[in-house]
């Protein structure tokens, strides 16, 4: 069934009469037990994953103490990583990816 623009914009204009011409107004009495404010109740465990997140969101985006130790290590020549340790890192990284 092809529906055109013209029969949406009829329903549209019928129905917005129609709203219009129900100018109902909610009894008061039946109303109060909803007038209530909303209240957001959050765990501990939720205040602690928001504490979390706050504080890596404050912490610095480059840790120069490793930065400033790795440049020295490859400048001098020191730096080496073992195959084991690479692939260690590989297989955690994968872990917590998949876990996150």
């Amino acid at each position: 069934m092809i529906i055109s623009a013209n029969q949406v914009q009829n329903v549209l204009k019928i129905y917005g009469k129609q709203v219009k011409s129900d100018n109902i107004q909610p009894r008061q009495d039946v109303m109060a037990p909803f007038n209530k404010s909303d209240e957001v109740a959050i765990s501990g465990e939720s205040k602690i994953k928001q504490k979390a997140v706050q504080v890596a969101k404050e912490a610095p985006e480059v840790r120069e103490d490793k930065v400033k130790l790795l440049k020295e290590a490859i400048t001098t020549g020191t730096y080496s990583v073992s195959d084991a340790q690479v692939a260690e890192q590989l297989i955690y990284r994968l872990l917590v990816d998949k876990l996150v």
